[in-house]
């Protein structure tokens, strides 16, 4: 029979001195383990709903990033490059005075005002590719003495050029290097060279057309946006999903540009026969870019329209995004959603190396980039 000596005995062991704080101390250690559960899960649902938005913002962006590039690469880099290419697997052209050098096909389009060049050589507008590093590619329309009076691409090197009136003829290569070179109107020579001007801007145009729906489509309603960051977290619908913060992106995605186009062109070629023994000046070879082109007018660049030149400098300086967010409940049944408001943000920054956040037209550098601050 248990005595109370023998209680007194237990009470001084020392495993009894451990076991009774341990039995008091066991809805502590179990309580601090359902606070560390909470806890978790409160930082989980913000790491989540962090890199929905870091994620949904970042996408939708880098879509107008590629936009702008895009555009920007078609207004004068890209068919420069073309048709200096096929300047030089060209046979160059063969002047009426023996003591002249040889024309090339791009010269006589650059002369003439049918393609701009990046720099720095101006003169001859044949350059190597810029370095990676460059922040100014010196893309210009050529000034010097070859170019004909009505030729003249001063207007257009503007952020708001002038569209031309559709019966205004416009010239794309120099007559006074027709007078000077032979570049009869054959099927030999002086035909395919005119097609091959023609295709190179023809299939700019269908880029930058294939490239403006496409943003259109995606930046419609900050659709990526939203789509993005509905894909990434599990407690909103897709019609509903990160509303507030895409409402406050979508007034910033709405970029707008206007292509610049010709109807009315002009090309020259020689009066001279195909031996080159011949030569009676130039004649104008009007054309007419609706009436072949299905309808289209000849593409040769697009420019911001005001509006969305106001937005990249907004963007420039980032757009602050807000979202809030629903916490999981809790075994405490406490509402921390209204006590604490919880809420994601970042600010996300489309940028160009240029003071006015413009590197589309004039002088187009394809080089935006997306950021994201926190």
């Amino acid at each position: 029979m248990f005595t109370h000596h023998w209680f007194f005995r237990k009470w001084q062991d020392r495993r009894a001195q451990i076991l009774l704080p341990a039995v008091l101390l066991a809805p502590i250690f179990i309580l601090v383990i359902y606070l560390l559960f909470e806890t978790a899960k409160v930082s989980m649902t913000k790491v989540r709903q962090q890199f929905a938005l870091d994620n949904a913002a970042y996408s939708q962006v880098s879509a107008a990033s590629t936009y702008l590039n895009a555009v920007a690469m078609v207004n004068g880099p890209l068919p420069y490059r073309v048709l200096q290419w096929y300047g030089t697997e060209t046979e160059p052209l063969r002047p009426r005075n023996a003591q002249d050098p040889p024309l090339s096909i791009f010269e006589l389009f650059y002369k003439g005002g049918g393609v701009p060049s990046i720099g720095p050589d101006y003169e001859t507008g044949i350059n190597k590719p810029p370095v990676a590093e460059s922040t100014d590619w010196g893309l210009k329309y050529y000034t010097g003495d070859e170019l004909d009076n009505d030729a003249s691409r001063e207007e257009w090197e503007k952020e708001n050029p002038k569209l031309p009136d559709s019966t205004e003829e416009i010239p794309v290569m120099s007559r006074k290097l027709v007078e000077n070179y032979y570049f009869p109107g054959t099927k030999e020579l002086g035909v395919p060279v005119i097609v091959q001007y023609l295709e190179t801007y023809a299939r700019t145009g269908s880029i930058y057309k294939s490239q403006d729906y496409v943003y259109k489509e995606v930046s419609k309603n900050a659709f990526m946006f939203r789509e993005a960051y509905y894909l990434n977290v599990n407690d909103c619908k897709r019609s509903e999903c990160a509303r507030q913060s895409a409402s406050q992106l979508r007034q910033y995605l709405d970029l707008k540009t206007k292509p610049f186009e010709l109807d009315a062109i002009k090309f020259y070629v020689s009066e001279s026969n195909a031996t080159g023994t011949y030569h009676g000046g130039a004649y104008d070879l009007p054309f007419k870019a609706t009436e072949l082109l299905n309808g289209d007018k000849l593409f040769q660049f697009a420019f911001l329209e005001p509006a969305s030149r106001s937005r990249l400098k907004g963007f420039s300086r980032g757009v602050m995004l807000k979202q809030p967010f629903k916490l999981p409940r809790n075994h405490f049944n406490i509402n921390l959603e209204q006590k604490y408001k919880p809420y994601v943000r970042n600010r996300v920054i489309l940028s160009c190396p240029r003071a006015s956040n413009n590197c589309v037209w004039p002088n187009p550098l394809p080089k935006y980039t997306v950021s994201l601050d926190p």
